[in-house]
């Protein structure tokens, strides 16, 4: 009988463990890396990370690292993807990384504690490392001790008294009147970068003037303005806009003026002018609406819709004359964007028999946007014009429609009094190549839907879509899009040369008809065409 001590069994099992380390060791790497990074500041007031601008580092490894998924890392909430990387072949042990600007679009700062990279290895291991960055929002200056109102020296100064301060440095100070409509700086003082400065500045009157204004700028840019008003002095009717600056897009996007009138004696008339580089042309007269009125003090509001926006147009002139007949005058810049705008713009799809479209086609030209089957029938030059058809088939389901990719049945069907449109065969080289991209929830295109209906884009080229997959689809429809989706529409001109444009466009409304009137839907839509 053989005997086994229990001693022996534990002593064989640890020698074969240990062979079995011995055998593998050399095929197993415990996952490290290291990250060569900063910690970052997101700075408010500059809307930029310091200490510098991108979020960047290395990272290295001594197994390939294949993907490096970024998470940005806020207090109460889950960790966010913001971005995900591919190394190189050539760059998988050590790799440079930049957190792309659109990364960041739309994303919420205010609880960031850090940005985590995940690093996986071509070993299945990964490993993870950590980019502090805090936030930072500073308050704007603050101004104390300036009075509401003065009665300035006609003849000799005034000595205007203040403190301002700031937790992050002060710049300059800026004293400023508006004798000449406008306020225009009459001085500044350097201050810096001191958290608190003392103003004492002795004024001199300037003919006219109603209002002076103190001015605190910090090291960041962020300003605090205070206004002093003037009374029981003859001055000039006061104008203030309500925006600094009109930003307007044509023909649509034009923006309401409006803003306050202040006078000494009751305010007789108010004139509008738009301004260019040629002159100024005069629009019309504004009735401003009396808010209140208090002895030689005379305060108004005014609105003004109908301004002529063109081209061409600079600026609003505002000329307000009072019942002492003193007059002023103030202006605001006009900005026209780089892109047609149109609001509810109705397209009709293909038509009937016997019911011609008249909108089933969008050129995004400023005289006429959209046209039916009859004018590209009646004037061949259509068939280049077109950026885009709306069509809706036997399903029935309304869609818009890749010139280029139309098909001979849908071309068909597109007719003028019976007879169908009939450009040269669809393809990219006689016809427009447009195709489009429904916005979805990531953070660039949610940005990008953000902004149009904020109605605040400037631009419309392509760097303003970057981080956007570009369009794929010739023909989406209303099973793909839907009320208030946002759709991205990329053209190319007939035979590919030339400039490219982009279009957005906001669906308002879908009407579906049924069979057999399905040619009669309609979508009803804002668009914006880049120029």
């Amino acid at each position: 009988m053989i005997k086994i001590f229990k001693s022996s069994i534990i002593t064989g099992l640890a020698i074969m463990v240990l062979v079995m380390v011995a055998c593998h060791k050399k095929d197993f790497v415990q996952p490290e890396g290291t990250l060569e990074s900063q910690e970052f500041v997101y700075n408010v007031a500059l809307k930029s990370f310091q200490p510098q601008a991108t979020v960047s580092g290395n990272v290295s490894s001594g197994i390939n690292m294949e993907v490096i998924y970024y998470y940005l890392q806020r207090d109460g909430k889950q960790d966010t993807l913001i971005q995900v990387d591919f190394p190189a072949a050539e760059n998988r042990r050590d790799y440079k990384f930049e957190v792309k600007a659109v990364s960041w679009a739309g994303i919420n700062l205010a609880t960031v504690k850090g940005l985590k990279l995940l690093c996986v290895q071509d070993n299945e291991a990964s490993f993870e490392k950590i980019i502090r960055i805090s936030y930072f929002d500073p308050n704007a200056p603050v101004i104390t001790g300036l009075p509401d109102k003065i009665t300035p020296s006609l003849t000799g100064t005034t000595a205007i008294g203040a403190r301002a301060t700031t937790e992050t440095g002060l710049s300059k100070i800026y004293i400023s009147d508006n004798r000449n409509g406008n306020f225009e700086a009459l001085d500044s003082m350097a201050a810096n970068g001191a958290k608190e400065y003392t103003i004492n500045y002795n004024y001199t009157y300037g003919d006219g003037a109603g209002q002076l204004k103190v001015t605190a700028v910090d090291i960041y840019g962020l300003r605090t303005e205070k206004v002093i008003q003037f009374i029981n002095i003859p001055f000039k009717p006061v104008i203030t806009f309500n925006a600094t600056e009109l930003k307007a897009a044509l023909p649509d996007g034009k923006p309401e003026i409006s803003g306050t009138l202040k006078s000494y004696t009751p305010l007789s008339t108010v004139t509008v002018y738009a301004l260019t580089g040629s002159g100024e042309t005069m629009q019309g007269t504004l009735t401003p609406t009396l808010t209140g009125s208090t002895t030689n003090e005379y305060n108004y509001t005014f609105t003004y819709s109908t301004f002529g926006y063109g081209a061409t147009v600079t600026g609003c002139k505002l000329v307000a004359k009072d019942a002492s007949n003193s007059q002023n005058s103030a202006t605001v810049p006009v900005v026209i964007l780089p892109y047609y705008y149109w609001k509810n713009l109705t397209m009709m799809a293909q038509g009937l028999t016997g019911t011609n479209s008249t909108t089933c086609f969008f050129t995004g030209e400023p005289s006429a946007p959209v046209v039916g089957p009859c004018e590209a029938i009646n004037d061949a030059s259509y068939n280049a014009r077109i950026d885009f058809a709306i069509f809706c088939n036997s399903t029935p389901l309304i869609a818009f429609n890749n010139p280029a990719n139309i098909s001979a049945g849908t071309l068909s069907t597109f007719k003028c009094n019976g007879a169908s449109w009939a450009p040269p065969t669809p393809t990219a080289n006689t016809l427009k190549k447009t195709l489009f991209r429904v916005l979805g929830t990531g953070s660039a295109e949610s940005n990008i839907i953000t902004k149009f209906n904020a109605n605040t884009i400037t631009e419309l080229n392509d760097a303003f879509f970057t981080g956007v997959s570009a369009p794929s689809a010739n023909a989406p429809n209303n099973s793909t899009f839907s009320t208030s989706s946002v759709i991205w529409a990329k053209v190319t001109p007939a035979g590919g040369t030339g400039a490219t444009k982009n279009i957005l466009i906001k669906v308002n409304a879908i009407n579906v008809v049924a069979v057999p009137s399905q040619g009669t839907s309609t979508l009803t839509i804002d668009i914006m065409k880049e120029q």
